[in-house]
C-alpha cells in the first residue's frame, strides 16, 4: 500500500525501520530504510526510494572536533608547562651550583686576606713601636747636635776673640794693610805695636754679589788688646760726630767712605746680628751692640737688654 508522502504514517514506518539497538560497530546489519517519495506526473503516481542512510549533522561534527581539538590543546600545554619546570629547575640548578661554587671561593679568598690583613696590622704594629724608638733617638740626637754645634759655634767664637774686623776700607792692588792698620791706631790715639798685630788679611764676601769691599780680619796679640782698640774707636767716633771714622783718616784717596770697627764674629753670629739690627730697625729699638761675641738689644734706656742667642730669640724684640 503507498503512503502519501510526508503523512504522519509515513514517517512512523520510516523512524521505526531505521531505528537499530545494536552498537554502532559495524553497520552491516543495520537495515536500510527506504522512503517513498510520491511523485505526481500526470495521473500516475511514482514512488522513488532513497535510502536511508545516518548522517552526522554539521552540528554535531563541529561539537565533537571541537572537543578533540580542546583535549590536545589541553594536553599540548601541560607538556609544554612541564618542559618549562623542568627546563627552569635545571638553570635554577645550575646557576645555584654556580653561586655555591663562587660562595665557596669568596670564602676562601676572605679567609685569606683576612689572614694577611691580620699579618700586615702585626707587621705595622712592629713598624709603629721601631719608628717610635727611632722618633724618641732622632729627638735625642738632634737635642745632642744642637748642643754639639751650640759648642761649635762657641768655640770658633772664642778663637775669634782677639779679632777685630773693619769694614769700608777701599781694596786697592797695592794696598799695604799693616800700614793701614797702624795708620787707624795713629788716628784714634791707640797706637800700635810690632808685637800687637799678629796676623792682618781680607775675608771672602758671603754675599758674592755685593759690590762692598772685602772685610779686613786683624788678629791682635790678646782679647784685652782688642778691647782697647774698640774702646779708642767708639770714643774717636763720639768726639766727632760730624766727621767719624772714615778713609780719609786712613791715609786712602778717593772718595770718602764711613768705615767700621767691630769684634769679629762667626759667619752664624754675623747672620743673627744682621737678622737683630733688622728687627730693632722695625720695632723701633734703639740699642744693637756686640760685647765677647754675643748679641744684645735694648728698646731704650730703662729697658733690659735681651741676649739673642739663636733666630728664636728674635721674637722678644717686640
Amino acid at each position: 500500500m503507498l503512503l502519501p508522502y510526508g503523512s504522519r504514517a509515513e514517517k512512523k514506518w520510516r523512524y521505526q525501520e531505521c531505528s537499530s539497538k545494536q552498537p554502532k560497530s559495524d553497520n552491516t546489519n543495520t537495515p536500510v530504510c527506504t522512503t517513498y517519495r510520491p511523485t505526481v506526473s500526470g495521473d500516475d503516481t511514482n514512488v522513488e526510494e532513497e535510502s536511508n542512510i545516518t548522517v552526522r549533522t554539521k552540528k554535531q561534527r563541529s561539537k565533537s572536533d571541537s572537543n578533540d581539538s580542546y583535549i590536545k590543546e589541553d594536553s599540548l600545554r601541560s607538556i609544554i608547562k612541564q618542559e618549562i619546570i623542568d627546563t627552569i629547575k635545571q638553570l635554577v640548578s645550575e646557576h645555584l651550583a654556580n653561586i655555591a661554587s663562587q660562595v665557596t671561593g669568596f670564602h676562601e679568598s676572605l679567609a685569606f686576606f683576612s689572614k694577611q690583613y691580620d699579618e700586615l696590622m702585626q707587621t705595622v704594629k712592629e713598624r709603629n713601636e721601631v719608628i717610635q724608638s727611632l722618633i724618641q733617638k732622632n729627638d735625642n740626637l738632634s737635642s745632642q747636635v744642637r748642643s754639639l754645634t751650640e759648642r761649635i759655634e762657641q768655640i770658633e767664637q772664642n778663637m775669634c776673640a782677639p779679632n777685630v774686623e773693619i769694614n769700608g776700607i777701599p781694596e786697592h792692588k797695592s794696598e799695604n794693610l799693616l800700614k793701614t792698620i797702624e795708620q787707624l791706631g795713629f788716628v784714634i790715639e791707640n797706637p800700635l805695636g810690632d808685637n800687637d798685630v799678629l796676623h792682618v788679611s781680607r775675608i771672602a764676601k758671603l754675599n758674592k754679589e755685593s759690590d762692598q769691599p772685602r772685610s779686613v780680619i786683624v788678629k791682635l796679640r790678646s782679647q784685652r788688646r782688642r778691647d782697647e782698640l774698640l774702646v779708642a774707636v767708639t770714643k774717636f767716633n763720639k768726639k766727632n760726630p760730624d766727621n767719624k771714622l772714615n778713609s780719609e783718616h786712613l791715609g786712602i784717596g778717593g772718595r770718602r767712605v764711613p768705615v767700621y770697627v767691630s769684634e769679629h764674629l762667626t759667619p752664624k753670629n754675623k747672620h743673627l746680628h744682621a737678622a737683630a739690627r733688622k728687627k730693632a730697625k722695625e720695632t723701633g729699638a734703639k740699642f744693637v751692640w756686640v760685647r765677647d761675641g754675643r748679641i744684645f738689644v735694648r728698646k731704650h734706656e730703662q729697658s733690659h737688654a735681651i741676649y739673642i742667642k739663636h733666630e728664636e730669640s728674635l721674637k722678644l724684640i717686640v
